[in-house]
């Protein structure tokens, strides 16, 4: 690999694949903004390869934060495309499962793009800037990504679950817990990414990046509980706006053509992210 910037790099996606590749972070919490275009345009050298992580991730503050989302991921987005442009450098986009919005059984990259949220509406903008970019692209769907260091501020069911769970306080649910996801360990998406920057393309590309397991929240709930030996509680709370029911994925295509597939099975990452918060609770 070359010279190599992650963008977002002190987040949880963007800093486990900075830790893998020895990349250079550019991160709003060193001052470093992709909305600065100088700072930016400083960063990337020539022929530099560009792992595009830095977003806003929430989906409820999305909605409330529609037009902070958009300047973030959107002309973010397009910042970072500029700039590659400039220095025919590669990027690998970090986009979202949410941009299929609801479905009823495995989705391929070629499913219909409905998007339910702000957020959402953003990473598909962003995969339509890279489209038509003159660079070299990937966009990859993430699903549901769990595993050590996720953000506590935006923390994923897995995380707030365990959180929970080794204070044995209630497991808290929005709907009725029969939502099915499927959940991707950090590590393996850090290796995605990799595979994806390797990967040889001279045209965009889109790959999902999921375990192709499906699993539902109730029985997520369940497992967590057991795993950490608590006394909590599942409780259930009225449905969030922008909550897919449904949501896994068809890996085919990542397995047949980066020759990537999730390693992690779900027990084993959930053992690893407990250990994790057990020793920050």
């Amino acid at each position: 690999m070359g010279k190599i910037l992650v963008t977002g790099g002190q987040g949880f996606i963007g800093g486990h694949i900075a830790k893998l590749t020895g990349g250079n972070s550019f991160d709003i919490k060193s001052g470093l903004d992709i909305l600065d275009t100088d700072k930016l345009s400083g960063a990337v050298l020539d022929k530099s390869e560009i792992f595009h992580c830095a977003a806003k991730i929430s989906v409820p503050e999305s909605f409330q934060m529609p037009e902070e989302y958009y300047k973030t991921n959107v002309l973010g987005t397009r910042n970072v495309i500029e700039v590659a442009e400039k220095s025919a450098s590669k990027i690998v986009f970090s986009s979202s499962a949410a941009v299929y919005g609801e479905a009823n059984k495995k989705v391929d990259e070629n499913a219909p793009l409905s998007p339910l949220s702000p957020y959402a509406e953003n990473k598909k903008d962003g995969e339509n800037l890279l489209r038509v970019a003159k660079t070299p692209s990937i966009a990859l769907r993430y699903f549901n990504v769990y595993g050590p260091g996720q953000s506590a501020a935006y923390a994923g069911v897995i995380t707030a679950f365990i959180v929970s769970a080794l204070k044995d306080e209630d497991l808290k649910i929005f709907g009725d817990g029969k939502q099915v996801r499927d959940f991707v360990y950090v590590d393996d998406v850090a290796r995605a990414n990799i595979a994806a920057m390797n990967y040889q393309n001279d045209k965009f590309e889109v790959f999902n990046i999921g375990s192709g397991t499906e699993i539902s929240i109730n029985d997520l709930a369940e497992i967590i509980i057991r795993l950490t030996n608590s006394s909590s509680k599942i409780v259930h709370l009225e449905a969030r706006q922008g909550d897919i029911i449904y949501s896994c994925a068809d890996i085919s295509k990542a397995r047949t053509v980066l020759n990537w597939s999730a390693e992690t099975k779900l027990e084993d990452g959930l053992r690893e992210t407990i250990a994790y918060y057990k020793n920050k609770i």
